[in-house]
């Protein structure tokens, strides 16, 4: 397909899929992301050529896959630009901030290092099942292979456990679940290994030369990523509606027969109060990885930021430097001559 063609059918199927959206009738978030589960299906077609890795930025003409639908992944190829190092005062490791309607990096530090990103592998696992075309309503029960690799993970899932992957998804991108992500491969009716495959294939398209994955969870060291890496899987999140209504709720319902429903919150604190609408956002830790946090916000100037922050020294210093990456920011888009 040419390039003025598939963007043409990109914007189709982002307008088809807004309005799908605007027509759900209103009630509680829940029963909005049920309404929502069978968008994820047709909506997507795997097409996963092989990318070399290490194949440098991508060119002008880059497109994103088209099994991903939304306008946001149009947005994803201008993160390969350079942005000044001058700005808000971070403390984290690594850091990259974005505006993805004007397609400008906005401030960046050290964001081409390679560096475990915790839980934020989860953003990419999540990508990975999407790409397999699943059906959200497909039942799956957990088995042996579905356990984190790291003895003590925590997870509100056992063996045995069955659900769909409308709630394995929710759990991982809402509670950060370990065993969810797992589950995701059984949900999609493939192996631990493949949905693992598949998440560096999903790479790859991405142009995420600087990932690679070992597991879907997040857990283990190798899972090393960059933050201009980790920002391109952020904006395909949010170009997939079902994930992204994932990845910006404040809690989730996690249907686990033979359980009752149990009500997961989610771990992204800028969900809880009125400082910003989130429409995407997922956090990590682990000892080594540390701290880390990516986000795609409104602020109160109406500006979308998308913030990914790698390897800050402790949970305060996370939220700290993102709440005056925001404030920097809206200072900024009030008065852009300051």
């Amino acid at each position: 397909m040419n390039h003025p063609i598939r963007l043409a059918a990109l914007f189709i199927t982002s307008f088809l899929v807004t309005g799908a959206l605007l027509s759900l009738a209103p009630g509680p978030l829940a029963q909005a992301r049920r309404a929502l589960a069978p968008s994820l299906a047709p909506s997507l077609a795997p097409n996963l050529a092989p990318v070399a890795q290490g194949a440098g930025r991508p060119a002008p003409d880059w497109l994103p896959p088209a099994w991903i639908p939304g306008t946001d992944a149009l947005a994803i190829s201008a993160l390969a630009q350079h942005g000044p190092a001058r700005g808000p005062r971070v403390r984290s490791r690594a850091a990259i901030v974005y505006d993805p309607d004007r397609q400008q990096v906005l401030f960046e530090k050290r964001a081409d290092n390679r560096q475990p990103v915790a839980s934020l592998t989860k953003t990419v696992a999540a990508l990975a099942y999407a790409s397999l075309n699943p059906d959200l309503n497909r039942r799956a029960c957990i088995d042996a292979e579905q356990r984190p690799t790291r003895s003590g993970a925590i997870s509100r899932l056992s063996t045995g456990d069955c659900g769909t992957g409308w709630d394995f998804l929710g759990a991982a991108l809402v509670a950060s679940d370990n065993r969810a992500a797992y589950a995701l491969a059984a949900a999609a009716g493939v192996g631990v290994d493949d949905l693992v495959g598949r998440m560096n294939s999903v790479s790859a398209q991405l142009d995420m030369n600087d990932s690679t994955w070992t597991d879907p969870s997040g857990l283990e060291d190798d899972n090393l990523s960059t933050a201009r890496d980790i920002a391109r899987a952020t904006m395909a999140l949010s170009a997939v509606p079902a994930l992204a209504l994932a990845a910006s709720s404040p809690w989730w319902d996690l249907h686990r027969d033979p359980h009752p429903v149990r009500r997961l919150g989610s771990t992204n604190k800028l969900l809880y109060g009125n400082r910003v609408d989130v429409q995407v956002g997922k956090t990590g830790y682990t000892d080594t990885a540390r701290y880390c946090l990516t986000t795609l916000v409104r602020t109160r100037t109406g500006q979308r930021l998308l913030i990914t922050l790698l390897g800050a020294r402790s949970d305060a210093t996370r939220w700290a430097d993102a709440r005056r990456i925001i404030q920097w920011a809206e200072d900024t888009d009030s008065n852009p001559t300051g």
